[in-house]
C-alpha cells in the first residue's frame, strides 16, 4: 500500500502541492500566463491610452518605484515583471516572491518611457496587490496551523486560476488539483446521480469507477457528509490496493464529527488507507479547531475569493 512507504506529511504534498510547476520555466504556464496578460493589456489599454496622449507632449524617460503600503508576503513578482519587460520596461526586484515586506518599502524598480509606465501600471499592480494579499493570508492561517500538523489548500474557487493557485503556494498553502483534468473527487452532485439510479452502494460503486482512471491523476478524492459514508469510503479505498494518494474529504462536518471519523477509522485499521481533508464552513475564526481534530488538510475557498488586496502604490520620479 502507499502509506507504507511515505508519511502523511508527504503524502499531503505528493497529493495536494503541484505549485512548484508554476514558473515560468513550464512552458505550458508561460503559454497561459502570455494568453493572461495579453487580454488585460487589450482590455486595457485598447486602441490607446488616451489620457497620456492628451496630456503628455513628450514620452520621456522616467524611473518608478513600486512600493508596499502594508506588510505582507509578496506574491506575483516573476509574472509582473516578466510582464513589464515585454513593454520595454527595465525592471529591478527588491524583494522576491515569497519573501516578507515592510510598509514603505520598495518591491520593484522600473524604468522606461513614461507612457509605457502609465500603459502597465494597473494591470501590474493589480496582479500583485491581489497574489501578495492571497500569500499574506495563506501564509497567516498555516502558521496557525503548524503546531497541529494540519495544512490549508485552495480550492478551485479561483478567478484569476494559476496566479491565485501560484499565491497560495508562495504563502506556504497547498494549491489542491489546478482544474477538473488532474485529479478526481467525486462530489455531491455525482454520488445524487448514482443514487437517483437506485445504487444502493453508491460510495463503493464511484471508487470503484474511479479507480479505473488511477494511473491517469494525481489522487482520487471523495467527498462525504456523514460517518458512515466516510466509513464506507475507506473500506473501499483500502480493498482497491491503488497506487496513487487516496483521499476522503469530511464535508461540513464539525470538529466533534469529524474526531469521531478518525476514532473509528483507527479503530478499525482504516486510518492509514487514507488522507483525511475537511472542506465547508471553515473560517479564520475556527480554523484552530478543526486542525485540532488531527484532520491532515483543511480546504478553504476564502483563500482567494475572499482574502484582501496587499496595497501597494507605484510613484514616478521626475
Amino acid at each position: 500500500m502507499w502509506l507504507e512507504t511515505l508519511d502523511r506529511q508527504k503524502l499531503v504534498e505528493l497529493a495536494y502541492q503541484k505549485g512548484k510547476g508554476l514558473t515560468l520555466a513550464n512552458k505550458n504556464y508561460l503559454l497561459w500566463l502570455e494568453s493572461f496578460f495579453k487580454k488585460e493589456y487589450r482590455d486595457d489599454v485598447g486602441a490607446g491610452d488616451i489620457t497620456s496622449t492628451a496630456i503628455l507632449a513628450e514620452n520621456k524617460p522616467r524611473k518608478a518605484l513600486l512600493k508596499a503600503k502594508q506588510a505582507g508576503v509578496i506574491a506575483g513578482i516573476e509574472e509582473v515583471s516578466w510582464f513589464l519587460r515585454r513593454h520595454s520596461l527595465e525592471v529591478k526586484i527588491c524583494i522576491k516572491d515569497g519573501k516578507q515586506v515592510l510598509s514603505g518599502e520598495t518591491i520593484l524598480e522600473i524604468q522606461g518611457t513614461q507612457k509605457d509606465i502609465l500603459a502597465t501600471e494597473r494591470i501590474a499592480l493589480n496582479v500583485l496587490q491581489r497574489m501578495s494579499g492571497i500569500a499574506t493570508e495563506t501564509k497567516r492561517l498555516a502558521e496557525l496551523l503548524k503546531d497541529h500538523g494540519t495544512r490549508i489548500a485552495a480550492t478551485r474557487k479561483a478567478p484569476l486560476r494559476y496566479l491565485d493557485k501560484k499565491a497560495v503556494f508562495l504563502g506556504e498553502g497547498l494549491t489542491h488539483r489546478f482544474g477538473l483534468w488532474d485529479a478526481i473527487l467525486i462530489k455531491d452532485n455525482h454520488l445524487e446521480t448514482l443514487k437517483s439510479k437506485g445504487t444502493k452502494d453508491y460510495i463503493e460503486t464511484a471508487i470503484t469507477k474511479a479507480s479505473a482512471f488511477a494511473d491517469k491523476v494525481e489522487f482520487i478524492e471523495i467527498e462525504v457528509t456523514s460517518h458512515e459514508e466516510a466509513i464506507r469510503a475507506a473500506k473501499k479505498f483500502k480493498s482497491l490496493h491503488l497506487k496513487v494518494p487516496c483521499v476522503v474529504m469530511l464535508d461540513n462536518m464539525a470538529p466533534k464529527a469529524i474526531e469521531g471519523v478518525i476514532k473509528t477509522l483507527r479503530e478499525n485499521n482504516l486510518y492509514d488507507s487514507v488522507l483525511l481533508e475537511a472542506s465547508g464552513k471553515i473560517t479564520p475564526e475556527n480554523i484552530q479547531e478543526y486542525a485540532k481534530t488531527g484532520i491532515n488538510v483543511v480546504s478553504l475557498g476564502y483563500l482567494t475569493h475572499s482574502a484582501k488586496v496587499l496595497d501597494m502604490s507605484l510613484e514616478m520620479t521626475l
